[in-house]
């Protein structure tokens, strides 16, 4: 469905004309029902009157059984188009005389006093039949009873033509009040609606060197002032911005080469420790750099990305012709300080790099060969005893059979290594219960099937999604470098071809299930 968008313009006219027509509605709603209740309560007191004197007139034939008389008095109200029927009765519901133009059937049980409505709703404003029966009295002494019959054609008349001058009234009010909104609303818009109309214009041509004129000293005149001031303010940045961005822009991208450069060396010199070292190796040179490399490192990222979005957002700007000279110095200082950031722990990453690599120890070839598994991750727990006796930590190990399987032991190694390493220093910090380590191995086709599974205390959900990313650690401040698992990672998924999934709940440990191919290949399978 198309969103109606109305102008401000039309808004406000439709605003004035519902409130206009509500309080219009109201007022007349009350007074109409006031004229109502009025007409027919003046109605019901008139005919009252007419009925008491009827009665006073009726009261002496009925004494002296002058029906001639009393029939007299009733002819002269042929004249009253009103009266529907007038009837005197005696004491003993007889009739004495009466006036029945109409032939109507007589009515039964009339009681001494009574007025009613008979409201039939035969039309709008219709009441019916005025019934009104009095006592003919003298003397206090009651003689018979008058009824009479009144029809109230006579106020329905008079309220229907009160609704029509009511509506006719209405709607004139309302024509007016519509001309008075078009005129206030070109009167107070005008000038708001050029404004807003021009500022769109300088948007497109970008255009600054215009100028809007409003001759008010009124909160508009001074919204006029203030759009022109702006207007200078940013003709007068524009003139100057090329130049300025150009230079700022040569700035950053050499910046920016430095960064990428030393960024590419850092990724080298992690690509190297992946392949080429053992965990033995990469254990001591981890503990070494983890603390002093990561923090540089990190604020190099964040520098990195503050540039890049600062610059982004200044280019942005600059295109949209929306660049304040507040916004660009800011930004401008931002990038400043952030550059020399960025060129200070790089520097100081770049030599510390190169220091731990002069103190490293020899690296290792990762030859390929054909190896019984089992007895080979054993092995690997015997190289971690002193490491897990600390605890200590039960590990038992199961396989299916003998499992020969061709394809490097030095990664095996470094993986396991690293495994090991992440449960002692993750799994059972602060174990309460005896820690343990279980391995089970099997084959599934073409595949080694590896389960590594510590009673932990598990991962919590807010990192299990991030384990295997670089520098992603729970133990920033007690010597956790975060590149143990995702090297796992590495290995396993370039090294060898295979896969890794983990499986962990809180206090519930920790599953590890990875998958390699039983004969090392280059190239790998899918």
């Amino acid at each position: 469905m198309k969103k109606i968008i109305l102008s401000i313009k039309t808004q406000l006219i439709i605003t004035f004309i519902a409130i206009s027509s509500i309080i219009i509605f109201v007022v007349t709603y009350f007074n109409f029902i006031s004229n109502v209740d009025q007409e027919k309560n003046s109605f019901i007191q008139n005919s009252i009157i007419q009925a008491n004197l009827l009665a006073d007139f009726s009261v002496s034939p009925l004494v002296f059984s002058d029906k001639e008389g009393a029939k007299e008095n009733l002819d002269k109200l042929k004249n009253d188009t009103n009266i529907q029927r007038v009837i005197i009765f005696d004491n003993n519901q007889n009739i004495f005389a009466q006036y029945n133009p109409h032939k109507l059937e007589n009515p039964s049980d009339i009681k001494y006093q009574e007025i009613s409505l008979d409201d039939k709703n035969n039309g709008f404003l219709s009441y019916g039949i005025l019934k009104i029966s009095v006592p003919l009295k003298h003397k206090d002494e009651i003689y018979g009873i008058l009824y009479l019959e009144k029809s109230t054609k006579i106020i329905t008349k008079l309220l229907k033509k009160v609704f029509k001058d009511v509506i006719v009234f209405t709607l004139i009010l309302l024509i007016i009040i519509y001309f008075i909104c078009i005129f206030l609303s070109n009167y107070l818009l005008k000038p708001i609606l050029f404004l807003a109309k021009s500022a769109e214009e300088i948007a497109t041509t970008q255009n600054y060197s215009t100028r809007v004129e409003y001759n008010s000293r009124n909160e508009i005149g001074s919204l006029y002032k203030a759009f022109n001031k702006l207007l200078k303010d940013t003709e007068s940045l524009t003139n100057n911005l090329e130049e300025k961005v150009n230079i700022r822009t040569k700035e950053l991208n050499l910046k920016t080469q430095e960064l990428e450069l030393s960024l590419d060396n850092l990724k080298k010199t992690q690509q190297q420790l992946i392949e080429s070292e053992k965990m033995s190796a990469l254990g001591n040179l981890v503990s070494g750099i983890a603390h002093e490399v990561n923090t540089p490192l990190g604020n190099a990222i964040t520098s990195s990305s503050i540039i890049e979005k600062e610059t982004s957002l200044l280019i942005k700007e600059f295109e949209n012709g929306t660049l304040k000279r507040s916004s660009m110095e800011t930004k401008l200082d931002i990038l400043s300080k952030s550059a020399k950031l960025l060129n200070k722990t790089l520097n100081y990453a770049s030599d510390l790099i190169k220091s731990f690599k002069q103190i490293s120890i020899d690296q290792v070839t990762n030859d390929i060969r054909i190896f019984e598994i089992s007895h080979y991750i054993e092995d690997v727990f015997l190289t971690n005893h002193n490491k897990l006796k600390l605890i200590p930590v039960k590990v038992q190990i199961e396989s299916e059979s003998d499992i020969m399987i061709k394809t490097s032991p030095g990664v095996i190694a470094q993986i396991f290594n690293n495994l090991i390493q992440n449960s002692i220093i993750h799994g059972f910090e602060n174990l309460e219960y005896d820690a343990k380590i279980y391995v089970f191995l099997k084959t599934q086709e073409e595949y080694l099937i590896i389960d590594y599974i510590d009673n932990g205390v598990g991962i919590n959900e807010d990192i299990k999604k991030k384990i295997f990313e670089p520098f992603v650690t729970t133990k920033r401040n007690a010597g956790g470098t975060g590149l143990g698992l995702n090297i796992v990672y590495n290995l396993i998924y370039q090294k060898l071809k295979g896969s890794i999934d983990v499986i962990s709940e809180k206090n519930l440990g920790t599953k590890f299930t990875i998958k390699i191919p039983l004969i090392y290949s280059a190239e790998g399978k899918k």
